[in-house]
């Protein structure tokens, strides 16, 4: 199959795997979870590379499209770092990146004469290499999520000291709602009311002493709301990104996006597949054994292919350290849809899936190439 395929028009053929193939990506995938417990907890997220001009060609030159903002919507936004990445990739003369996030963030922390966990992001996102280009200034709009109050209170005071407010080319939006597959309002762990990322801070039982009520808003009802002037009236508004973090609720954010998946009108697509979370005590989220409605990882995948998205497992490159131990060397990404992947993945801890619609030639192509095993 002939995989150069740079024209947004055509869409990207859906690819299967053979049985062999498939089981021969699936044992070096379990491999490298032997091997690096957090290669996709913690990928390199190598499709992020100049994602800016990615999207550019996915939205096709004189289009509709080409003309609006790049629209990021970071679900679950905790600390921000998501935020602050893309921002960095599509606005770098903004100055908001992930290191001057952490500044301000330990700045604030300074401020209220205390410390937050893992304040540079659990997997160091602060020390990620930043965009070459620090110039360029582009109309960009990320949409940050975050039920918990305590962290939607030092978002803001971050976005104070990072973004001015005259600046009007790329808007950090910073949202105090939880996203679900419903819209009206939630029971939230008390730990949401004081501690900073703290991943306490999930749905409970509606009753339970001392919860915080925060609403929820489905992603569907939140474009309709934000967007209404759409044209068409009948389309939702181009999504680049649809990122979703909800601490093991991410199948019901997507249940949530469906008038907007089915439109493909999200170019791509990345979540958290977290099963352990329901085996904690008190458990929570939807994956895995306790979850509750339980989802499985190729239930969700297979309902996005049917939707046209091609989904694969993000992870991480070898790097020097292990190719000296002799580690053999591994994909950027194990692809997922076409039968790619038969088995739930035996994740130690938590992974990250990345999905691009087959609409938008060009970025199925990307991550497909980066898949080099299929």
């Amino acid at each position: 199959i002939n995989n150069n395929n740079n024209n947004n028009q055509k869409e990207f053929p859906r690819l299967t795997c053979t049985a062999e193939v498939a089981k021969k990506q699936a044992n070096r995938m379990n491999a490298r979870f032997a091997e690096w417990w957090s290669h996709s907890a913690c990928p390199d997220q190598v499709w992020m590379e100049n994602i800016n001009e990615v999207f550019d060609v996915a939205t096709g030159e004189g289009t509709p499209d080409s003309a609006k903002p790049y629209l990021i919507l970071d679900i679950g936004c905790n600390k921000g770092y998501t935020s602050a990445d893309f921002l960095d990739a599509l606005s770098p003369g903004t100055n908001m990146n992930p290191r001057t996030l952490v500044g301000a963030i330990r700045s604030i922390a300074r401020e209220m004469n205390t410390k937050f966990d893992r304040d540079g992001g659990v997997c160091q996102d602060s020390d990620k290499p930043l965009n070459k280009d620090r110039t360029t200034k582009s109309e960009t709009e990320v949409h940050c999520f975050e039920p918990s109050p305590a962290t939607y209170n030092m978002l803001t005071k971050a976005r104070t000291k990072l973004m001015p407010p005259g600046e009007t080319t790329a808007i950090w939006h910073i949202h105090n709602v939880g996203l679900h597959e419903v819209n009206g309002q939630m029971s939230w762990h008390n730990a949401c009311a004081t501690a900073v990322g703290d991943e306490l801070c999930t749905i409970v039982p509606e009753g339970t002493k001392d919860a915080v009520p925060v609403p929820v808003v489905t992603v569907d009802k939140f474009l309709e709301d934000a967007y209404p002037n759409n044209n068409p009236a009948s389309a939702m508004p181009l999504v680049h990104m649809l990122k979703i973090d909800a601490e093991g609720l991410d199948p019901a954010v997507l249940v949530g996006s469906t008038t907007l998946l089915k439109q493909n009108r999200a170019i791509m697509v990345m979540f958290e597949f977290n099963p352990g979370l329901s085996e904690k005590d008190p458990p929570h989220g939807m994956w895995g054994r306790g979850g509750n409605p339980r989802k499985k990882l190729l239930e969700v995948t297979a309902w996005l292919d049917e939707l046209g998205y091609d989904c694969y497992l993000d992870t991480r490159h070898v790097d020097e350290k292990e190719r000296a131990k002799g580690v053999s060397e591994a994909p950027a990404l194990y692809r997922i849809t076409g039968g790619c992947l038969t088995e739930e993945p035996r994740v130690r801890g938590w992974a990250n899936v990345v999905c691009a619609s087959r609409k938008y030639g060009n970025v199925a192509s990307l991550l497909r190439n980066l898949a080099t095993m299929v």
